[in-house]
Parts: C-alpha cells; structure tokens; sequence
C-alpha cells in the first residue's frame, strides 16, 4: 500500500517540474529554472536508494493516470531526468 501523502507529494513535484519544463522559454527563463532542477535533484540524490527507487515508482504511476499524451510521457522522463535510478547505485 502506498502512503497517500508520498502520492500526493511525488504528484504535485513531477507536475510542478513538467509544467515549468514544458513552458515556452519566453515565458520562463531557462538560466531561472535550472538552478531550481538542480537543487530539487541535489535534495532528492540525498535520499536513500530505496527511497529514490519508491520515489520513481510513484512519478510512473502519477503519469499512468495523466491523460494527457505529452505529459505523461513527461512525467515518464522524471524519475531520469532527476536522477533516481542510477544503476550503479545497486
């Protein structure tokens, strides 16, 4: 069973995250928003593997109900694009 408040947190994250990235450049400043990818990633690598793991579990499941094409597939990339998965971590 899966802790409502993890769903909700790794939801509103991945959706905060995607909604940013898929922004038109003139509508928010890349050099802006990198430094934020950079320290949710640099927060989130702290965590334990297990819990990096669990994370990324959770933003696939939150894009396996996103209806939307484009942000599903979004959502698919997280858990890459912030690191949670690095194989040689196991």
């Amino acid at each position: 069973m899966t802790d409502p408040l993890l769903i909700t947190l790794a939801d509103a994250l991945a959706n905060l995250l995607i909604s940013i990235d898929m922004t038109d450049d003139d509508d928010v400043d890349p050099d802006v928003c990198v430094p934020w990818f950079e320290d949710v990633g640099d927060k989130l690598s702290r965590l334990s593997v297990d819990d990096r793991y669990r994370l990324a579990q959770v933003i696939r499941e939150v894009a396996g109900r996103e209806p939307d094409a484009q942000r599903q597939a979004a959502l698919l990339e997280t858990p890459d694009h912030l690191g949670l998965e690095d194989p040689d971590d196991e």
